[in-house]
C-alpha cells in the first residue's frame, strides 16, 4: 500500500513536470495571440491611412492662417526680410483666401521696413489696383500714405514723380476725412513742406489736424514751428518749439523730436542776438542725446558773441573731452585754440593747434595716398571688390574721416547699396542652402518623414514590424523547448537566433522609443555641431588678430623703419588664405551636419539596420520551424502563430509599399519645383553677380568723389591749424618786440636821468677847478650876463674836467637812445 502511494506520487511528479512546460508554453503563446490580434488591427488602420493619403484626403501641412500667424509673429517682432518671405508665399501662392489682403499690404510694409523702397512701392500699388474691394478698404489710405513716403525718400522732384503725388492725393481726396489716420495726414504735410516749392499753408493744416494722442504729434508741432521759422515769424516760433520741448518723450523717435526742438529754440535766440536764452537752451540737452556735441559748439559761439571768451573755452574743452569722435571736434579744437590765442594764453593754443596737426595730419595724408595712386579708379573698384562681403568703412578709413563721411551721407548711401547686395546674396545663398537640403532630405531612404501623413505613417509601419519581429522571438522561444538537444544543425539556429535576441528586444515599438531612438541621433549631430562652432570661434579670433595687425600697421602714427612691411603683408596674406580655406571647411561640414538632421526617421542607416535584423530573426525561425517539423516537435499552436504572423509581415510591408508609391509620387511633384526654383535661383545669381560689378564702379567712384572731398576738409583743418601755429608765432614774436621795445624806452629813460644827475655834478666839480684856478676875485655881473646866449645863438661849449683816474666818464648821448628796437 505504501509502496502503491510512492508509485503515485512519483508519477504525478513525472506528469507534472511534462505538462507545467507545455502550460507555461500555452499561456506564452496565448499572449502572443492577442497582441498579435491587436498589431492586425493596426495594420488596418494603416492600410486605410494609405488609401486615404492616396485620395489626398489626409495630406497635411501649414494651411494660410499658420503662415500667416508665422509671418505676422516676425513683423511683430521686426524681423523684416524674414517676414516679407513669408508673405511673398502667402501673397503668391494664397490669394483667394482671406489672408492676402492684409498680407499683400503687410508685405509691402515689410519690404518698406527693410530699406526696399522700390519693392514696397510695387506691392502698395498692388493695393492700389484692388481699392474698389471691400476687403482691402482698411488698408487703402495706409499705402496711399506709404507710396507719398517713398516718394519723400527717393528724392525725386521730376515731372513723373509729380504726377504720382498728385494721383495719390486725389485718391485720398476721396476718402472721408474721418477716416483718414494720424499717419497718413502726417505724411502729406510733410510732403507739402519738403518739395520744391513748399506749400506751407496746406502742411499747415494737415500738421494742425494731427490730434495729441497720436504718436507722431510731436513731429508734427515741430514742423509746425518750421513753419513758421520759414516765414521769419521768430517769437511765434520759438513758443512753437518751447511747447513741443516741454513734451513728455515716448521713445527714442520722439526724444529725438523734443532734442530738435531744443537746439530750434537756441539757434532762433541766437538770430535774434538773445544770447543769455540762447544759452540757457542749449544747456537743456542732454548728455545721453546724439545732439549734445552739437549743443556744445553752438553754445560756445553763443557765448562767444556774449562776449564771455572763458565760457567759451569751458564749453568746447568740455565738447574735446565728452565727444571725442564728434565731427565737430576739429571746428571745435580750432576755435578753441583762436580763442586762447586772443586771450594772450599763447603756449596753450599752440598747444591744441599742435594737437589738431598730430591728429588730422596722417589721416590727411593716408587719404592722399590713397588718392594719389597711379590709378585711383581700379584701386576704389577693388576696394569696394574686397569689401563687398562684410562692407566695414572702418577698414580703409580713419574713425575721423568716417564721422566726416557719414556726416556728408555720401557713405550711407554707398553702404545702403552693399548692404542691399548682401542681403540678396545671402537670400541667394540660404535659397541654395535650403535647396541643397531638400534634395538631400528627398533624395535620402528616410524621405517619407518630408510629408507629415505618411512619415506618421511609416513610423506606424515600423512599430508593427518590430513588435512582430519581437513576437516572432517569443513563439521561438517556446518552440526551443521542444527541440532536439542532439540535434547539432537547430542548436546552431537556435543559439544564432538567440544572440540577435538582445538587438530585437531594443527594438522601437511605440512614439517614445523611436522618439529617444531621434533624439539620440540629433544630440550625437548636436554635439558634432558644438565643436564645429568652437572651431569657429578659433578661426574668428585669429582673424580678429590679422585685421588688428592689418589695421596697425596701416596707421601712419606707427611707421616705423625697423618694421618690415613687405613681410608681414605676406604672411598675413598668407594666413589669410589659410583662414578662408578653414571657413570653407567649416561650412562644408555645417551643411553636412544639417543634412544629416534633416535626414533623421525611419529609412535611415539605423533603420536599415533592423531590417536586417528582422530579416535574419524571420530567417533563423523559418529554419527552425522547418527542422522541428521534420523532426515531429513542431507545436500547432506555434506554427498557426508564425501563419499569422507572416500573413501580418506580408499585409504591413503591402501597406508600406503603398506608402514608398506615394512618397515617390509626391517627391516627383516636389523635386520638380525644387528644380524650378533652382533654375530661378541660378538666374538670380546671375543678376546679382552682374549687380556687383555694377556697383563696383558706381559704388567705387562715389567713394573715390568722398574721399576726395574728405581730403579737402582735412587739407583745410590742417591748413587752419599750421595758421594757428603761425598765428601763435607771430603773435609771441610782437609780444616780444613790445616787450623789447618797452624795456628800451624804461632802459632810455634811466639813462637820461642818469645823464641829467652826471651833468649837475659835472658842472658843479668844473665851476670848482675853474675857482681853484683862477683864484679868488670879484664877480663881474656883466660876464655873466655875456655868457647867457641870446635867442638864435649857441651857446659856448663847457670844457670837459678832467678824468679822474680809474674811471670812465659816461657818454653825453646814450648808445641806442635815439634808434628802436631791431634798427
Amino acid at each position: 500500500m505504501k509502496r502503491r502511494g510512492i508509485r503515485g506520487w512519483a508519477l504525478s511528479a513525472v506528469l507534472a513536470a511534462l505538462i507545467a512546460p507545455s502550460v507555461a508554453r500555452s499561456q506564452d503563446l496565448g499572449d502572443v495571440g492577442s497582441q498579435l490580434t491587436v498589431l492586425e488591427g493596426q495594420t488596418a488602420q494603416i492600410g486605410q491611412l494609405a488609401t486615404s493619403a492616396a485620395s489626398g484626403a489626409a495630406r497635411q501641412g501649414p494651411n494660410y492662417q499658420e503662415r500667416f500667424a508665422d509671418a505676422e509673429l516676425l513683423y511683430r517682432l521686426r524681423d523684416y526680410a524674414r517676414s516679407a518671405v513669408l508673405f511673398t508665399d502667402i501673397v503668391e501662392n494664397y490669394a483667394n483666401t482671406p489672408a492676402f489682403p492684409q498680407g499683400l499690404y503687410l508685405l509691402g510694409d515689410a519690404l518698406f521696413q527693410a530699406g526696399d523702397r522700390y519693392g514696397a512701392r510695387t506691392r502698395f500699388r498692388q493695393v492700389l489696383d484692388h481699392a474698389n474691394e471691400p476687403v482691402f478698404r482698411p488698408f487703402v489710405q495706409r499705402a496711399l500714405g506709404r507710396l507719398i513716403e517713398i516718394e519723400i525718400a527717393l528724392g525725386a522732384n521730376d515731372e513723373e514723380s509729380s504726377r504720382r503725388v498728385e494721383e495719390y492725393f486725389r485718391r485720398l481726396g476721396q476718402i472721408p476725412p474721418s477716416e483718414i489716420e494720424a499717419q497718413t495726414t502726417y505724411t502729406r504735410g510733410k510732403f507739402l513742406f519738403l518739395r520744391g516749392t513748399p506749400d506751407l499753408d496746406g502742411a499747415r493744416q494737415a500738421f494742425e489736424a494731427i490730434p495729441a494722442t497720436a504718436p507722431l504729434y510731436p513731429q508734427a508741432r515741430y514742423f509746425l514751428g518750421a513753419i513758421l521759422t520759414v516765414r521769419q515769424e521768430y517769437p511765434a516760433a520759438i513758443e512753437a518749439f518751447q511747447r513741443v520741448s516741454q513734451l513728455e518723450a515716448d521713445g527714442p523717435d520722439q526724444q529725438r523730436v523734443i532734442d530738435l526742438s531744443i537746439l530750434a529754440v537756441g539757434r532762433l535766440q541766437v538770430e535774434r542776438e538773445s544770447f543769455d536764452a540762447a544759452i540757457e537752451s542749449y544747456q537743456r540737452i542732454g548728455r545721453n542725446s546724439s545732439y549734445f556735441d552739437r549743443a556744445l559748439f553752438e553754445q560756445a559761439w553763443a557765448y562767444i558773441k556774449l562776449g564771455d571768451a572763458i565760457r567759451a573755452e569751458r564749453a568746447l574743452e568740455i565738447l574735446a573731452i565728452s565727444a571725442p569722435d564728434s565731427p565737430l571736434i576739429p571746428e571745435g579744437k580750432l576755435l578753441w585754440g583762436n580763442l586762447l590765442l586772443r586771450t594772450g594764453r599763447f603756449q596753450r593754443a599752440q598747444q591744441v593747434f599742435q594737437e589738431v596737426r598730430d591728429q588730422f595730419g596722417p589721416i590727411y595724408q593716408q587719404i592722399t595716398q590713397a588718392t594719389d595712386r597711379a590709378n585711383p579708379e581700379l584701386y576704389f573698384r577693388e576696394l569696394i571688390r574686397s569689401n563687398l562681403q562684410v562692407f566695414d568703412a572702418s577698414s580703409f578709413l580713419p574713425a575721423q574721416a568716417l564721422a566726416w563721411v557719414r556726416q556728408e551721407g555720401g557713405l550711407d548711401n554707398s553702404m545702403r547699396v552693399i548692404s542691399d547686395l548682401n542681403t540678396c546674396r545671402t537670400y541667394v545663398r540660404e535659397a541654395t542652402d535650403l535647396i541643397d537640403r531638400l534634395n538631400a532630405a528627398l533624395n535620402a531612404p528616410s524621405r517619407s518623414h518630408v510629408f507629415q501623413d505618411l512619415g506618421r505613417a511609416r513610423q506606424r509601419v515600423w512599430q508593427v514590424l518590430n513588435r512582430s519581429s519581437q513576437l516572432r522571438e517569443t513563439v521561438a522561444l517556446a518552440m526551443d523547448r521542444g527541440a532536439d538537444a542532439s540535434n547539432v544543425d537547430l542548436q546552431g539556429i537556435i543559439s544564432q537566433r538567440r544572440a540577435l535576441a538582445a538587438q530585437i528586444g531594443r527594438l522601437p515599438t511605440d512614439d517614445d522609443g523611436l522618439r529617444r531612438r531621434d533624439r539620440q541621433a540629433d544630440n550625437e549631430l548636436q554635439t558634432l555641431s558644438q565643436t564645429l562652432q568652437r572651431n569657429q570661434q578659433r578661426v574668428d579670433g585669429l582673424e580678429a588678430m590679422v585685421v588688428a595687425i592689418e589695421r596697425y600697421l596701416a596707421d601712419p602714427s606707427h611707421q616705423s623703419a625697423t618694421l618690415d612691411r613687405t613681410t608681414l603683408q605676406t604672411e598675413l596674406s598668407q594666413q589669410r588664405a589659410a583662414l578662408q580655406q578653414y571657413r570653407d571647411r567649416v561650412t562644408n561640414i555645417r551643411r553636412m551636419i544639417s543634412a544629416a538632421r534633416s535626414q533623421i526617421g525611419p529609412g535611415d542607416p539605423r533603420y536599415a539596420h533592423d531590417v536586417e535584423v528582422r530579416a535574419q530573426v524571420r530567417d533563423l525561425v523559418a529554419r527552425e520551424v522547418a527542422a522541428l517539423r521534420a523532426a515531429g516537435r513542431l507545436p500547432a499552436e506555434a506554427e498557426g502563430l508564425l501563419a499569422r504572423l507572416d500573413r501580418l509581415d506580408q499585409g504591413i510591408e503591402e501597406a508600406d509599399g503603398r506608402i514608398n508609391t506615394l512618397v515617390d509620387q509626391r517627391v516627383l511633384v516636389i523635386t520638380n519645383q525644387v528644380r524650378e526654383e533652382e533654375s530661378r535661383v541660378a538666374g538670380f545669381r546671375e543678376r546679382l553677380g552682374a549687380l556687383e560689378r555694377e556697383a563696383e564702379d558706381v559704388v567705387g567712384n562715389l567713394i573715390q568723389q568722398q574721399f576726395r572731398q574728405v581730403r579737402l576738409q582735412f587739407y583745410q583743418i590742417v591748413m587752419r591749424a599750421d595758421l594757428g601755429l603761425v598765428d601763435v608765432a607771430w603773435e609771441e614774436r610782437e609780444e616780444h618786440n613790445n616787450r623789447a621795445r618797452l624795456l628800451a624806452e624804461e632802459q632810455n629813460r634811466e639813462i637820461s636821468a642818469l645823464n641829467d644827475e652826471f651833468s649837475e655834478v659835472v658842472e658843479g666839480a668844473s665851476a670848482a677847478d675853474a675857482q681853484q684856478l683862477s683864484g679868488p676875485r670879484q664877480a663881474n655881473p656883466d660876464a655873466a650876463t655875456a655868457a647867457t646866449p641870446a635867442p638864435g645863438q649857441t651857446p659856448a661849449p663847457t670844457p670837459a674836467p678832467a678824468p679822474t683816474p680809474g674811471v670812465t666818464p659816461p657818454p653825453t648821448t646814450p648808445q641806442g637812445a635815439t634808434q628802436g628796437p631791431g634798427q
